[in-house]
């Protein structure tokens, strides 16, 4: 089933994904819509790929190399990587300035650490209730400062590429984005506390607070100072973000610490319903992500029952989830049709808000022949539960 190089009608397979793309907005479409999560580190951290030898260390420092990793990424995923997105060589190259997760967490001051075999992470520095307090007192910092500044820099070095007339197989540059979202306040506050944030919700109740809304409202800020940079007008449909860090809380904890926060992110720059990323254990969490943010769709990880979350969030809200990114990188193909069956039969597709993919963010070193066979099993086996009846 998988497809061979004869079979790479490019202009046929863009023809068809546009056309459901539009009937997906309307309901309307005939099958389900299949989609991969990855990034530049499919080439970064394969050997067979990555023919530059880059690292994370040049990459993060150097906005040439990070540029012709996006391009050698967006080349090699257009043309060996099956999915529902636009494929062959394009009009004009999207490309985006990628710090991967921790680019809010450097910007808040933790420090960046690089180690071979994965993508760059950052150090906790408060760890003690002196240094939260500490923190506090100083405050946030402002747009475009600190690990935010060289982001900037970066942004701007693409963007005179572009304006100077960069191509890349002959193609030019087009569209140019940036982190102007997040990856969630709560998530931030695990992240540079270590996870000490937890014990601070129980033991140190207002100055968690402090801390949670300090990082809030510093992240609005940026948000607001990257939109209008990039011209991205604001409250618009549309918009979400991420916060995988919330599944560590119970949902009365979240409802009263964090549920406040998101709301007021969600009222900054939402018009309508909000959509949000979550991997991880979240169960427990959907009824109150549904009631409270009314949530239009959830992007979702492992491990998540797929079919009972469709039971508790509805046929009105999109789910994306689908195959453990284990079974995609180590195979074999008979395991991936069995969880892809076991996906769709899940009950998951009710109402034909389903998007499959992978669950979450495909594993460096992933086989293409395996993501392609799970697409065209997909292809085949994936209509939506009304219609199979």
């Amino acid at each position: 089933m998988c497809l061979s190089l004869q079979d790479r009608d490019f202009e046929q397979h863009n023809k068809l994904v546009k056309d459901l793309w539009r009937d997906f907005q309307s309901n309307r479409h005939e099958r389900i819509p299949v989609q991969w999560g990855m990034n530049d580190r499919m080439i970064v951290l394969n050997k067979e790929l990555n023919r530059g030898n880059y690292t994370y260390q040049q990459i993060f420092n150097d906005p040439e190399v990070m540029l012709r990793v996006q391009l050698d990424f967006e080349y090699w995923r257009r043309h060996e990587v099956f999915a529902d997105w636009e494929m062959g060589l394009p009009e004009e190259w999207s490309v985006a300035v990628n710090f991967q997760n921790v680019y809010e967490s450097a910007w808040f001051g933790a420090p960046l650490f690089f180690t071979d075999g994965s993508v760059p992470d950052i150090k906790p520095f408060l760890k003690r209730v002196e240094d939260v307090k500490a923190f506090i007192e100083k405050g946030g910092p402002e747009p475009f400062t600190s690990f935010d500044a060289r982001i900037r820099k970066f942004y701007e070095y693409f963007l005179e590429k572009k304006e100077g007339g960069y191509t890349y197989l002959g193609r030019p540059l087009g569209n140019i984005s940036a982190p102007i979202g997040t990856d969630g306040p709560f998530t931030v506050a695990v992240n540079i506390t270590g996870g000490y944030i937890v014990k601070l919700l129980y033991r140190e109740r207002s100055l968690a607070e402090k801390l949670l809304w300090l990082i809030t409202e510093a992240i609005i800020e940026r948000m607001k100072a990257w939109h209008k940079l990039l011209k991205e007008p604001f409250p618009r449909e549309g918009f979400g973000f991420a916060d995988d860090s919330i599944q560590l809380l119970s949902p009365s904890v979240y409802k009263e610490f964090v549920l406040p926060l998101h709301k007021k992110i969600v009222d900054t720059f939402c018009v309508g319903r909000p959509s949000i990323h979550l991997c991880g254990r979240v169960m427990h969490l959907l009824s109150v992500l549904k009631e409270e943010l009314k949530i239009s769709a959830i992007d979702t990880g492992f491990p998540l029952d797929l079919g009972k979350a469709r039971e508790i969030l509805g046929t009105d809200v999109t789910i994306y989830g689908g195959v453990r990114v284990a079974t995609l990188l180590n195979g074999p193909l008979n395991r991936i049709e069995e969880e892809v069956r076991s996906v769709l039969n899940s009950g998951v597709t009710k109402g034909k808000r389903f998007v499959f993919r992978d669950a979450n963010n495909v594993a460096p070193c992933t086989p293409a022949e395996h993501l392609n066979y799970a697409y065209e099993l997909v292809k085949n086996l994936g209509r939506y539960e009304e219609d199979a009846r």
